[in-house]
């Protein structure tokens, strides 16, 4: 016994002493777990993939730095979808008077404002179509005067371009040597090739114009026909004094109402709130007669409510199964109900002591971490369970005495798999990280705590207390070792069919790369789809340059991108309708507006003038000239208006590219055609992303692209850790063990156990992904648990109940990942079956090889 064990035995011995003091250790340590317990339960949950990162990862640097720069990148959005729209206006009306007067409502987004863009259409056209309409109404009011003079003047007709409407001292006058006329053709009048030239109406211009300005300004179709002025039947141009519209979406059914709030949707109690109130207001509202049938519901970056609420309710219903199989296998294996308080009290020490050390550690649980008491229930009881079994095989030996001689086993057990979960602290991912620090942080609890409580309890909870006892007679000489004898012929059989599933099955396996399969996806039809109503595209990617002329660099290098019609390589399957060109739209404050507005200015001032006199010249009495009329108004009118600066665009226009500070230039927005819910394409979409921006001060941001770091993240971790751990583990068995035979027959059967597991996952499938690979450093460690133990029992009269408690901490572990077998979450579901699976398969490969053969 060495000088650690003497100490442990000393201890235990003066704990169980008497019935008073193991009560005062009992009670000392539920108080201190209570309390542990009470402050640690108040740490915060992000399921935000972004948690999982460092913060030096690029998209998360990104994401940072555009939040910095742009205060809140994230918009909470109420989609409404209402068939009838008078009721759909109605209940939006209703929802924005209720969020605009939220404290923390910064901006309201009820409607799209478009008058200041309709007033500087004519801007967005090129020179060259504004000098054609500057021709074309010079051509006109020639006509004109020509025909006005010649009727005045004898009725003849006058040659057009023999008058003068600018350049001279007169605002009619003839030129005094006209070039002579074309002769006749008889068969042609005066087209050389036989037809003449129909003058272009103002109408033909104008549709020739919105074409135009279809192709270059940035806005949709029906943008467009906002800002163009539209005509009614009887052919006039309406103006309207305002053009606004409400963030309609693509069907027409659905229109949305947006606010950009004081609070991040990472608050995930303050979003469940917003939920809350939104739901309030629309129960209100339809009480009222307002839209009863409408479908409202809070969508977009806010609406979080779901997929937590469904991480929460998976990890409580994941603890309470959970906690119900491993009292279960408790009571199958000892058959006696007093177990269940022996082994499950310390685990309630545990927890508490875990939940306070866990915000110590940690600020917040993330996706990963939230289930981790869950699995650590099933991990951490195995000490419990053997110093039960130990007791049970020994009765009236003294606590002190078994602790001492069983002490080494159980701290090489707990230094082997906190040691495994210790690794993932030099890990990359940083959920890795957490996981590891607070797992192993964990396990060292359970076994400290199994080591106080376990032996006081007992002692509380036994019929005879100490001082009862009768003299206890005189101990045998000991029983000589067992021979062992080596496996049999059937074990040489399933040991090689282990290696043979492994050899088959490993190179089978897969890393999951859809990320549908990953999340809660909805059934039916209970999410609104609201495409086209928030924004140019449902999710852009945004540049954040050092500097507008990094960010433009970028942006002409996409938009040649998109001139090429180039198709993203990604390994990602393609979709039914084969791949398109992936850049759907660059869009940046500069191609927000209008170019060349020095050459364009005087221009629009000369048409101005030329449109004035041509309504001065109409006969406001004449109907006929209604049609004409209400053009040359609506061309006065454009042509009139001021340049557009980035300073008079609608702030829904202009916000998304205008910093804090009012910095302009540095940012843009890239709407894309990619699978955003395929890892392929995201590693694709990143590489390709870092080819355009090369060597500019350009950073990408994109929560999409969170899950191309993750990748990269794990696939260096994949690499580099595995081999840490390994070596660790071997350490501690050769400090546990000390000779070279028995450490390399351990660790052999760890190798075997773990590849046979990965083997059959393989085979099944059961891919590995974000969630579940994290699972399988504490199936390292607790594979090796069962070889460390049956090989220091192997040659013990113990062997039995070491045996017996091996196999129920296996099953209490395996109870311990099954819980998260009912998650509706699928991601937390593959940890379930991942653990449950390799736990099962490591300790059956272990008594495999390691349980003795005794002649």
């Amino acid at each position: 016994m060495g000088p650690l064990a003497r100490l442990a035995s000393r201890l235990a011995d003066a704990l169980t002493r008497s019935r008073a003091r193991a009560a005062a250790t009992v009670i000392v340590a539920l108080l201190v777990a209570l309390a542990a317990g009470w402050w640690g339960a108040q740490i915060r949950i992000n399921a935000d993939l972004k948690a999982l990162l460092p913060p030096e990862a690029p998209s998360v640097r990104a994401l940072d730095e555009l939040g910095a720069r742009m205060g809140s990148t994230e918009t909470f959005r109420v989609a409404i979808e209402e068939p009838d729209e008078a009721q759909r206006k109605a209940m939006a009306a209703g929802l924005a008077e209720e969020i605009g007067g939220w404290s923390e409502t910064l901006l309201l987004y009820a409607e799209r404002d478009y008058t200041p863009l309709r007033d500087s259409a004519l801007y967005y056209l090129e020179v060259e179509k504004l000098e054609e309409l500057r021709d074309e109404l010079k051509t006109r009011r020639q006509k004109a005067i020509a025909k006005g003079v010649g009727s005045g003047i004898g009725g003849g007709d006058i040659d057009p371009s023999a008058v003068i409407v600018e350049g001279d001292d007169w605002d009619t006058g003839f030129d005094e040597d006209p070039d002579p006329p074309t002769p006749a053709d008889p068969e042609g009048g005066n087209d050389p090739e036989g037809e003449p030239d129909e003058p272009q109406t103002l109408a033909e211009w104008m549709d020739e114009a919105r074409a135009e300005l279809g192709e270059r300004a940035p806005l949709k179709e029906r943008e467009l026909d906002l800002i163009w002025p539209t005509r009614d039947e009887a052919g006039r141009l309406i103006w309207e004094t305002k053009v606004s519209a409400p963030y309609l979406s693509s069907s027409g059914v659905v229109q949305v109402v947006s606010a950009e709030l004081t609070v991040p949707s990472t608050d995930v109690g303050f979003a469940q709130q917003l939920g809350a109130r939104v739901d309030r207001r629309v129960a209100a509202l339809k009480a009222e007669g307002i839209a009863p049938d409408a479908r409202v519901q809070v969508v977009a970056a806010y609406n979080v409510s779901k997929e937590i609420n469904v991480v929460l309710r998976d990890a409580k219903r994941a603890t309470a199964v959970s906690g119900a199989l491993v009292i279960l296998v408790l009571v199958l294996g000892f058959r006696r109900l007093r177990s269940l308080l022996l082994v499950l009290l310390p685990m309630v020490v545990a927890t508490g002591l875990t939940l306070a050390v866990s915000r110590l550690i940690v600020d917040e649980l993330n996706a990963l971490t939230v289930f981790l008491f869950a699995v650590l229930f099933g991990m951490g009881v195995d000490f419990s369970v053997h110093l039960y079994a130990l007791r049970r095989h020994a009765p009236d030996r003294a606590w002190g005495k078994i602790i001492g001689a069983h002490l080494r086993p159980l701290a090489s057990t707990m230094l082997t798999t906190s040691g495994s979960l210790s690794i993932l602290l030099l890990a990359d991912f940083k959920a890795f990280r957490e996981f590891g620090a607070i797992s192993a942080a964990g396990v060292a609890i359970c076994f400290f705590a199994a080591l106080l409580v376990v032996p006081a309890l007992d002692t509380l909870l036994r019929k005879e207390t100490p001082e009862a006892k009768s003299t206890p007679a005189p101990t045998a000489a000991p029983a000589p070792a067992p021979a062992i004898r080596g496996p049999g012929p059937v074990r040489i059989v399933l040991l090689l069919a282990c290696l043979s599933i492994a050899a088959w099955g490993t190179p089978k396996l897969s890393f999951e790369k859809d990320l549908r399969a990953l999340t809660v996806q909805p059934k039916g039809d209970d999410k609104i789809a609201y495409g086209g109503a928030a924004a140019r595209c449902a999710k852009s990617l945004v540049f954040v340059g050092e500097t507008p002329e990094a960010t433009t660099a970028v942006v002409e290098r996409v938009r040649e991108e998109k001139r090429s019609e180039a198709l993203l390589v990604s390994e990602a399957p393609p979709p039914e309708e084969g791949r398109r060109p992936w850049v759907a739209e660059i869009y940046s404050l500069e191609m927000l507006l209008p170019t060349e507005v020095e050459a364009k200015a005087p221009l629009l001032a000369e048409i101005a003038e030329q449109v004035d006199d041509s309504l001065a010249e109409l006969d406001p009495k004449d109907p006929a000239d209604d049609e004409a009329r209400t053009h040359l108004e609506a061309l006065e009118r454009l042509a009139r208006a001021k340049p557009l600066a980035a300073e008079a665009l609608p702030e829904w226009a202009r916000k998304p590219f205008v910093e804090r500070d009012g910095t302009q230039g540095r940012i843009a927005h890239l709407c894309m055609r990619i699978d955003s819910k395929h890892l392929d394409e995201l590693v694709a979409l990143s590489t390709r992303l870092d080819q355009l921006i090369a060597e500019d001060p350009v950073l990408r941001a994109d929560s999409r692209l969170v899950f191309s770091d993750l990748v990269e993240a794990m696939q260096s971790d994949a690499q580099r850790l595995p081999a840490w751990a390994f070596a660790v583990i071997l350490i501690f068995i050769a400090l546990d063990l000390r000779r070279v035979g028995p450490a390399l027959a351990c660790f052999g059967t760890l190798a075997l156990g773990l590849a046979t597991a990965l083997g059959v996952m393989g085979l099944w499938p059961l891919h590995f992904n974000f969630f579940n690979l994290v699972v399988m450093p504490a199936v390292i460690g607790l594979s090796i648990d069962a070889s460390i133990h049956l090989w220091h029992a192997r040659t013990r009269p113990d062997l039995a109940a070491t045996a017996k408690a091996s196999l129920l901490a296996a099953g209490t572990t395996c109870a311990g990942f099954g819980g998260l077998l009912i998650a509706e979450h699928p991601g937390l579901r593959s940890i379930g079956e991942v653990g449950v699976a390799a736990v099962a398969i490591a300790v059956a490969v272990a008594f495999l090889a390691l349980y003795p053969r005794r002649r």
